[in-house]
Protein backbone atom coordinates (compact mmCIF):
# COMPACT_ATOMS: atom_id res chain seq x y z
CA UNK A 1 0.00 0.00 0.00
CA UNK A 2 2.95 2.32 0.39
CA UNK A 3 4.11 1.43 -2.59
CA UNK A 4 1.39 2.23 -4.28
CA UNK A 5 0.78 5.81 -2.69
CA UNK A 6 4.45 6.85 -3.42
CA UNK A 7 4.27 5.77 -7.43
CA UNK A 8 0.35 7.28 -7.22
CA UNK A 9 1.73 11.14 -5.60
CA UNK A 10 4.35 11.94 -7.31
CA UNK A 11 2.86 12.35 -10.72
CA UNK A 12 -0.06 13.82 -8.93
CA UNK A 13 1.77 16.18 -6.90
CA UNK A 14 4.00 17.42 -10.40
CA UNK A 15 0.55 18.18 -12.46
CA UNK A 16 -0.94 19.88 -8.97
CA UNK A 17 2.05 21.92 -8.95
CA UNK A 18 3.05 23.10 -11.73
CA UNK A 19 -0.11 23.36 -14.25
CA UNK A 20 -2.71 24.71 -11.95
CA UNK A 21 -0.69 27.86 -11.14
CA UNK A 22 -0.38 28.54 -14.43
CA UNK A 23 -4.19 27.96 -15.97
CA UNK A 24 -4.88 29.57 -13.00
CA UNK A 25 -3.69 32.82 -14.43
CA UNK A 26 -4.81 31.33 -18.34
CA UNK A 27 -8.40 31.22 -17.32
CA UNK A 28 -10.79 33.80 -18.37
CA UNK A 29 -11.93 35.95 -15.24
CA UNK A 30 -15.06 37.63 -14.31
CA UNK A 31 -16.40 40.70 -15.52
CA UNK A 32 -18.20 41.67 -12.69
CA UNK A 33 -19.40 41.00 -9.57
CA UNK A 34 -21.32 38.07 -10.64
CA UNK A 35 -18.40 35.74 -11.61
CA UNK A 36 -19.65 35.73 -15.23
CA UNK A 37 -17.95 35.43 -18.27
CA UNK A 38 -17.86 37.47 -21.42
CA UNK A 39 -18.60 35.72 -24.92
CA UNK A 40 -15.09 35.92 -26.48
CA UNK A 41 -14.10 34.25 -22.93
CA UNK A 42 -16.53 31.62 -22.91
CA UNK A 43 -15.50 30.77 -27.03
CA UNK A 44 -11.69 30.67 -26.03
CA UNK A 45 -12.23 28.18 -23.18
CA UNK A 46 -14.36 26.32 -25.27
CA UNK A 47 -11.70 25.79 -28.18
CA UNK A 48 -9.41 24.68 -25.85
CA UNK A 49 -11.55 22.16 -24.12
CA UNK A 50 -13.30 20.77 -26.92
CA UNK A 51 -10.78 20.28 -29.18
CA UNK A 52 -9.21 17.03 -27.25
CA UNK A 53 -10.99 14.65 -29.38
CA UNK A 54 -11.51 10.90 -29.05
CA UNK A 55 -8.32 10.18 -31.28
CA UNK A 56 -5.79 12.36 -29.42
CA UNK A 57 -7.18 10.85 -26.23
CA UNK A 58 -7.21 7.76 -27.07
CA UNK A 59 -4.06 7.83 -29.20
CA UNK A 60 -1.54 7.51 -26.66
CA UNK A 61 -3.02 4.69 -24.14
CA UNK A 62 -1.19 1.55 -26.01
CA UNK A 63 2.03 2.95 -25.48
CA UNK A 64 1.26 4.17 -21.70
CA UNK A 65 0.13 0.88 -21.11
CA UNK A 66 3.53 -0.87 -22.20
CA UNK A 67 5.29 1.72 -19.94
CA UNK A 68 3.51 4.17 -17.68
CA UNK A 69 5.68 6.28 -16.24
CA UNK A 70 7.92 6.17 -20.22
CA UNK A 71 4.88 6.95 -22.22
CA UNK A 72 4.23 10.16 -20.23
CA UNK A 73 7.99 11.30 -20.30
CA UNK A 74 7.50 10.90 -24.42
CA UNK A 75 4.01 12.97 -24.04
CA UNK A 76 5.31 15.60 -22.29
CA UNK A 77 8.71 16.03 -24.06
CA UNK A 78 7.00 16.22 -27.52
CA UNK A 79 4.87 18.56 -25.95
CA UNK A 80 7.64 20.60 -25.38
CA UNK A 81 9.65 19.93 -27.90
CA UNK A 82 8.09 17.93 -30.59
CA UNK A 83 6.68 21.49 -32.56
CA UNK A 84 8.33 21.21 -35.67
CA UNK A 85 6.91 17.12 -36.31
CA UNK A 86 3.90 17.00 -34.55
CA UNK A 87 0.59 16.88 -35.34
CA UNK A 88 -0.72 20.97 -35.01
CA UNK A 89 -3.86 20.25 -34.29
CA UNK A 90 -3.27 18.25 -30.83
CA UNK A 91 -4.21 20.05 -28.20
CA UNK A 92 -3.17 17.41 -25.52
CA UNK A 93 0.49 18.30 -26.87
CA UNK A 94 0.05 21.92 -26.80
CA UNK A 95 1.23 25.02 -24.96
CA UNK A 96 -1.70 25.06 -22.79
CA UNK A 97 -1.33 21.04 -21.89
CA UNK A 98 -0.30 20.74 -18.25
CA UNK A 99 2.27 18.62 -20.05
CA UNK A 100 3.91 21.58 -21.92
CA UNK A 101 6.10 21.59 -18.22
CA UNK A 102 9.89 21.23 -18.03
CA UNK A 103 8.91 19.96 -14.43
CA UNK A 104 6.61 17.02 -15.54
CA UNK A 105 9.16 16.13 -18.40
CA UNK A 106 12.22 15.66 -16.06
CA UNK A 107 10.45 14.11 -13.21
CA UNK A 108 8.45 11.71 -15.09
CA UNK A 109 12.09 10.78 -16.67
CA UNK A 110 13.49 10.07 -13.19
CA UNK A 111 10.51 8.22 -12.52
CA UNK A 112 11.17 6.19 -15.60
CA UNK A 113 14.98 5.51 -14.69
CA UNK A 114 13.73 4.51 -11.35
CA UNK A 115 11.52 1.65 -12.24
CA UNK A 116 13.51 0.81 -15.16
CA UNK A 117 16.90 -0.30 -14.30
CA UNK A 118 16.11 -2.76 -11.84
CA UNK A 119 14.36 -4.68 -15.31
CA UNK A 120 17.75 -5.40 -16.65
CA UNK A 121 18.82 -7.89 -13.98
CA UNK A 122 17.29 -11.21 -12.87
CA UNK A 123 18.49 -10.61 -9.19
CA UNK A 124 16.69 -6.88 -9.21
CA UNK A 125 13.58 -7.61 -11.39
CA UNK A 126 11.09 -9.13 -8.74
CA UNK A 127 11.51 -5.53 -7.09
CA UNK A 128 10.55 -3.52 -9.96
CA UNK A 129 7.89 -6.48 -11.01
CA UNK A 130 6.66 -6.11 -7.55
CA UNK A 131 6.02 -2.13 -7.79
CA UNK A 132 4.63 -2.58 -11.23
CA UNK A 133 1.12 -2.81 -10.60
CA UNK A 134 1.49 0.49 -8.87
CA UNK A 135 3.41 2.09 -11.42
CA UNK A 136 0.32 0.68 -14.05
CA UNK A 137 -2.26 2.10 -11.71
CA UNK A 138 -0.31 5.47 -11.50
CA UNK A 139 -0.57 5.85 -14.89
CA UNK A 140 -3.90 5.20 -15.08
CA UNK A 141 -4.64 8.05 -12.42
CA UNK A 142 -2.20 10.34 -14.15
CA UNK A 143 -4.08 10.12 -17.84
CA UNK A 144 -7.43 10.51 -16.13
CA UNK A 145 -6.50 13.29 -14.03
CA UNK A 146 -4.76 15.01 -17.16
CA UNK A 147 -8.46 14.60 -19.06
CA UNK A 148 -9.96 16.48 -16.38
CA UNK A 149 -7.68 19.39 -15.43
CA UNK A 150 -7.67 19.90 -19.53
CA UNK A 151 -12.13 19.52 -19.59
CA UNK A 152 -12.01 22.14 -16.79
CA UNK A 153 -10.23 24.75 -18.77
CA UNK A 154 -13.73 25.36 -19.59
CA UNK A 155 -16.56 24.07 -16.54
CA UNK A 156 -19.17 26.93 -16.89
CA UNK A 157 -19.27 26.84 -20.99
CA UNK A 158 -18.69 23.19 -21.69
CA UNK A 159 -22.11 21.94 -22.18
CA UNK A 160 -21.49 17.34 -21.09
CA UNK A 161 -23.29 14.82 -23.82
CA UNK A 162 -25.10 12.33 -21.97
CA UNK A 163 -24.71 9.19 -23.53
CA UNK A 164 -28.06 6.62 -22.13
CA UNK A 165 -26.84 2.64 -21.98
CA UNK A 166 -29.51 0.64 -20.69
CA UNK A 167 -31.30 2.38 -17.55
CA UNK A 168 -27.60 3.95 -16.96
CA UNK A 169 -26.42 7.19 -18.50
CA UNK A 170 -23.20 8.64 -18.68
CA UNK A 171 -21.73 11.88 -20.15
CA UNK A 172 -19.43 11.36 -22.92
CA UNK A 173 -15.95 12.24 -21.10
CA UNK A 174 -17.12 9.75 -18.01
CA UNK A 175 -16.85 6.86 -20.90
CA UNK A 176 -13.74 8.36 -22.45
CA UNK A 177 -12.20 7.89 -18.69
CA UNK A 178 -13.49 4.42 -18.13
CA UNK A 179 -12.39 3.18 -21.29
CA UNK A 180 -8.71 4.77 -20.69
CA UNK A 181 -8.93 2.92 -17.20
CA UNK A 182 -9.64 -0.48 -19.21
CA UNK A 183 -7.46 0.22 -22.09
CA UNK A 184 -4.36 0.28 -20.08
CA UNK A 185 -5.59 -2.07 -17.07
CA UNK A 186 -5.74 -4.96 -20.04
CA UNK A 187 -2.86 -4.46 -22.16
CA UNK A 188 -0.59 -4.28 -19.11
CA UNK A 189 -1.92 -7.28 -17.58
CA UNK A 190 -1.17 -9.06 -20.86
CA UNK A 191 2.53 -7.04 -20.87
CA UNK A 192 2.95 -8.09 -17.23
CA UNK A 193 2.87 -11.94 -17.73
CA UNK A 194 5.09 -11.71 -20.73
CA UNK A 195 7.47 -9.86 -18.53
CA UNK A 196 7.16 -12.72 -15.44
CA UNK A 197 7.61 -15.26 -18.58
CA UNK A 198 10.99 -13.46 -19.80
CA UNK A 199 12.32 -13.45 -15.89
CA UNK A 200 11.59 -17.25 -15.18
CA UNK A 201 13.98 -17.82 -18.66
CA UNK A 202 17.19 -19.07 -17.75
CA UNK A 203 19.07 -16.45 -20.35
CA UNK A 204 20.97 -13.85 -18.41
CA UNK A 205 20.56 -11.20 -21.04
CA UNK A 206 17.19 -11.70 -21.81
CA UNK A 207 15.60 -9.26 -19.34
CA UNK A 208 17.28 -6.17 -20.61
CA UNK A 209 16.97 -7.08 -24.26
CA UNK A 210 12.87 -6.97 -23.41
CA UNK A 211 13.20 -4.23 -21.32
CA UNK A 212 15.16 -1.97 -24.10
CA UNK A 213 12.43 -3.67 -26.69
CA UNK A 214 9.65 -2.50 -24.84
CA UNK A 215 10.65 0.88 -24.24
CA UNK A 216 11.25 0.69 -27.79
CA UNK A 217 7.59 -0.41 -29.00
CA UNK A 218 6.94 2.52 -26.67
CA UNK A 219 8.87 5.55 -28.10
CA UNK A 220 8.18 4.35 -31.50
CA UNK A 221 4.39 3.89 -31.00
CA UNK A 222 4.38 7.48 -29.25
CA UNK A 223 6.13 8.79 -32.32
CA UNK A 224 3.17 7.62 -34.91
CA UNK A 225 0.77 9.26 -32.41
CA UNK A 226 2.92 12.47 -32.30
CA UNK A 227 2.47 12.18 -36.53
CA UNK A 228 -0.96 10.99 -36.88
CA UNK A 229 -3.43 10.37 -33.57
CA UNK A 230 -5.24 8.71 -36.13
CA UNK A 231 -3.64 5.73 -37.05
CA UNK A 232 -2.25 5.58 -33.20
CA UNK A 233 -6.27 5.41 -32.41
CA UNK A 234 -6.21 2.43 -34.83
CA UNK A 235 -3.02 0.86 -33.19
CA UNK A 236 -3.90 1.19 -29.75
CA UNK A 237 -7.53 -0.55 -30.66
CA UNK A 238 -5.78 -3.58 -32.17
CA UNK A 239 -3.60 -3.93 -29.34
CA UNK A 240 -6.72 -3.77 -27.11
CA UNK A 241 -8.76 -6.63 -29.24
CA UNK A 242 -5.60 -8.96 -28.67
CA UNK A 243 -5.37 -8.46 -25.50
CA UNK A 244 -8.92 -8.37 -24.50
CA UNK A 245 -9.22 -11.75 -25.96
CA UNK A 246 -5.96 -13.17 -23.79
CA UNK A 247 -7.06 -11.46 -20.81
CA UNK A 248 -9.05 -13.90 -18.73
CA UNK A 249 -6.74 -16.40 -18.97
CA UNK A 250 -3.34 -14.28 -18.51
CA UNK A 251 -4.85 -12.65 -15.75
CA UNK A 252 -5.24 -15.41 -13.69
CA UNK A 253 -1.56 -16.19 -13.77
CA UNK A 254 -1.19 -12.49 -13.46
CA UNK A 255 -2.44 -12.19 -9.98
CA UNK A 256 -0.68 -15.53 -9.48
CA UNK A 257 3.03 -13.89 -10.42
CA UNK A 258 1.86 -10.66 -8.35
CA UNK A 259 1.12 -12.74 -5.19
CA UNK A 260 4.26 -14.64 -5.41
CA UNK A 261 6.10 -11.76 -5.88
CA UNK A 262 4.26 -9.63 -3.07
CA UNK A 263 4.27 -12.14 -0.40
CA UNK A 264 8.26 -13.05 -0.64
CA UNK A 265 9.20 -9.48 -0.58
CA UNK A 266 6.75 -8.76 2.39
CA UNK A 267 8.14 -12.05 4.24
CA UNK A 268 11.69 -10.98 3.62
CA UNK A 269 11.13 -7.50 4.89
CA UNK A 270 8.04 -8.17 7.95
CA UNK A 271 7.78 -12.27 7.92
CA UNK A 272 4.69 -13.06 10.17
CA UNK A 273 5.21 -13.93 13.63
CA UNK A 274 2.16 -16.67 13.69
CA UNK A 275 -0.51 -18.57 12.01
CA UNK A 276 -3.04 -16.51 13.20
CA UNK A 277 -6.29 -18.86 11.45
CA UNK A 278 -5.92 -22.63 9.63
CA UNK A 279 -6.50 -20.74 6.42
CA UNK A 280 -4.41 -20.42 3.17
CA UNK A 281 -4.51 -18.66 -0.27
CA UNK A 282 -3.85 -20.97 -2.96
CA UNK A 283 -3.49 -21.46 -6.62
CA UNK A 284 -4.48 -25.00 -8.48
CA UNK A 285 -1.60 -26.28 -10.19
CA UNK A 286 -3.92 -27.76 -12.74
CA UNK A 287 -8.00 -27.42 -12.91
CA UNK A 288 -9.49 -29.60 -9.89
CA UNK A 289 -13.07 -30.03 -10.97
CA UNK A 290 -14.71 -26.67 -11.95
CA UNK A 291 -11.88 -24.33 -10.32
CA UNK A 292 -9.31 -23.49 -13.45
CA UNK A 293 -5.67 -23.60 -13.05
CA UNK A 294 -4.03 -20.62 -11.39
CA UNK A 295 -7.50 -19.60 -10.35
CA UNK A 296 -7.04 -17.41 -6.61
CA UNK A 297 -8.66 -19.66 -3.72
CA UNK A 298 -9.07 -20.31 -0.38
CA UNK A 299 -7.73 -23.67 1.39
CA UNK A 300 -9.65 -24.13 4.76
CA UNK A 301 -9.06 -26.30 7.23
CA UNK A 302 -11.87 -27.81 9.68
CA UNK A 303 -12.81 -30.53 11.85
CA UNK A 304 -13.96 -32.67 8.50
CA UNK A 305 -11.07 -31.92 6.18
CA UNK A 306 -10.12 -28.95 4.10
CA UNK A 307 -12.72 -26.91 1.60
CA UNK A 308 -11.56 -25.19 -1.02
CA UNK A 309 -13.07 -22.05 -2.19
CA UNK A 310 -12.73 -20.02 -5.46
CA UNK A 311 -14.55 -16.34 -5.21
CA UNK A 312 -15.41 -15.24 -8.09
CA UNK A 313 -16.71 -11.55 -9.12
CA UNK A 314 -21.05 -11.16 -9.57
CA UNK A 315 -20.74 -15.24 -9.65
CA UNK A 316 -21.75 -17.63 -7.02
CA UNK A 317 -18.10 -19.04 -5.85
CA UNK A 318 -17.28 -22.44 -6.19
CA UNK A 319 -16.38 -25.36 -3.42
CA UNK A 320 -15.03 -28.28 -3.10
CA UNK A 321 -14.76 -30.35 -0.15
CA UNK A 322 -11.97 -33.06 0.67
CA UNK A 323 -12.57 -35.49 3.67
CA UNK A 324 -9.50 -36.20 6.07
CA UNK A 325 -10.88 -39.75 6.41
CA UNK A 326 -10.14 -40.22 2.76
CA UNK A 327 -7.59 -37.69 1.67
CA UNK A 328 -3.77 -36.48 3.22
CA UNK A 329 -2.10 -33.42 3.00
CA UNK A 330 1.78 -32.43 2.69
CA UNK A 331 3.75 -29.31 2.81
CA UNK A 332 7.03 -28.86 0.13
CA UNK A 333 8.96 -25.73 0.39
CA UNK A 334 10.04 -24.55 -3.43
CA UNK A 335 12.68 -21.69 -4.46
CA UNK A 336 10.16 -18.65 -4.78
CA UNK A 337 6.43 -20.92 -4.01
CA UNK A 338 5.33 -23.58 -1.89
CA UNK A 339 3.19 -26.21 -2.32
CA UNK A 340 0.78 -28.00 -0.22
CA UNK A 341 -0.50 -31.55 -2.31
CA UNK A 342 -3.54 -33.08 -1.26
CA UNK A 343 -3.65 -36.91 -2.38
CA UNK A 344 -6.83 -39.46 -2.04
CA UNK A 345 -10.23 -39.78 -3.62
CA UNK A 346 -9.75 -36.36 -5.41
CA UNK A 347 -6.23 -34.84 -5.41
CA UNK A 348 -5.08 -31.63 -6.03
CA UNK A 349 -1.74 -29.39 -6.13
CA UNK A 350 -2.20 -26.19 -5.06
CA UNK A 351 1.25 -23.75 -4.71
CA UNK A 352 1.04 -20.68 -2.21
CA UNK A 353 3.69 -18.13 -1.66
CA UNK A 354 6.46 -17.75 0.96
CA UNK A 355 4.47 -15.69 2.98
CA UNK A 356 4.89 -17.95 5.78
CA UNK A 357 8.18 -19.64 5.90
CA UNK A 358 9.78 -18.18 8.86
CA UNK A 359 6.92 -20.15 10.80
CA UNK A 360 6.31 -22.97 8.27
CA UNK A 361 6.05 -26.31 10.88
CA UNK A 362 2.97 -24.27 12.46
CA UNK A 363 1.39 -23.56 9.25
CA UNK A 364 1.30 -27.30 8.70
CA UNK A 365 0.18 -27.88 11.81
CA UNK A 366 -2.46 -25.73 11.29
CA UNK A 367 -3.44 -27.02 7.99
CA UNK A 368 -2.89 -30.64 9.69
CA UNK A 369 -0.46 -31.36 6.31
CA UNK A 370 3.01 -33.33 6.79
CA UNK A 371 6.03 -31.78 6.47
CA UNK A 372 9.16 -33.87 6.70
CA UNK A 373 11.69 -33.27 8.23
CA UNK A 374 14.60 -32.50 5.66
CA UNK A 375 11.21 -29.40 4.80
CA UNK A 376 11.25 -28.20 8.03
CA UNK A 377 14.98 -27.14 7.81
CA UNK A 378 13.64 -25.96 4.13
CA UNK A 379 15.50 -27.70 2.02
CA UNK A 380 13.93 -26.86 -1.38
CA UNK A 381 12.43 -28.71 -3.74
CA UNK A 382 15.01 -28.38 -6.71
CA UNK A 383 12.30 -29.09 -9.85
CA UNK A 384 13.24 -25.42 -10.79
CA UNK A 385 11.97 -22.05 -10.61
CA UNK A 386 9.96 -22.35 -14.29
CA UNK A 387 8.23 -25.70 -12.97
CA UNK A 388 7.25 -23.39 -10.32
CA UNK A 389 6.01 -20.66 -11.69
CA UNK A 390 4.62 -22.30 -15.25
Amino acid sequence: MLLSLRNISAPLAVLAVFWIPATAQELPQPVNSDNEFSASDVVAAQQFGETLGVAEWLGPLAPVALSPFFGITCLSGMSLYGQGWISSDNAFLGESSPLHNPAVFWIFLGLTLLTSIPRFTKVSKPFAQAVDHAEAWSGIITMVVLRFLMMSAAPDAQQAEVVQLGVLSFTANSLLVIATAINIFVINAVKFFFEMLIWITPIPAIDAVFEVANKTTCGVLMAIYGYSPTIATGINLAMFVVAAILFRWMYRREIFFRSMLLDALFAFVLPPKQVRKPELNVFPVQAIDCIPARGRCVLHRHDSGWTLTHRRLLRQNETIEFVAADHSASVTAGWLTNRLDLTGIQSGQLTFSRRFNHCLPELAEAMRAVLPTEEAAQIRDHSGLKLEMG
